[in-house]
């Protein structure tokens, strides 16, 4: 899966945007649409997350389902939203946007599932 990704972060393999079909990477968009302040946020989660290292407070990494061994997880900053779906080791970035209604978290946790499950 690793030819239709991006490194979000230089010179690793554990933190990856997917490129869809289209050519485009929906995270990659969205993060460089926010303000710097919030890129940085969303890099310094992003460094975490290839380290190993849990996200300093809890409740800003959100473990939404899981389903055929992958997870998929909400990240907040302020009130933007990325989603990621953790397979074995690797956090695949697969879109973000502002924070959705409740009512909606289940429609971006198909929309992850179908980002990452769209090369397979």
């Amino acid at each position: 899966m690793t030819e239709h990704c991006i490194r979000m972060l230089p010179d690793c393999d554990t933190v990856l945007g997917i490129v869809r079909r289209s050519g485009v990477c929906d995270a990659e968009e969205f993060i460089g649409s926010l303000l710097p302040r919030f890129q940085a946020r969303y890099q310094r989660y992003f460094e975490r997350l290839r380290d190993h290292h849990a996200i300093k407070s809890p409740e800003n990494l959100r473990h939404l389902r899981r389903e055929n061994e992958t997870d998929v997880y909400e990240l907040k900053a302020d009130k933007y939203r990325l989603y990621l779906v953790k397979s074995h080791n690797t956090w695949y970035v697969t879109h973000g946007r502002d924070k959705p209604k409740d009512s909606r978290v289940p429609t971006e946790i198909q929309k992850a599932l179908d980002i990452f499950w769209e090369w397979k």
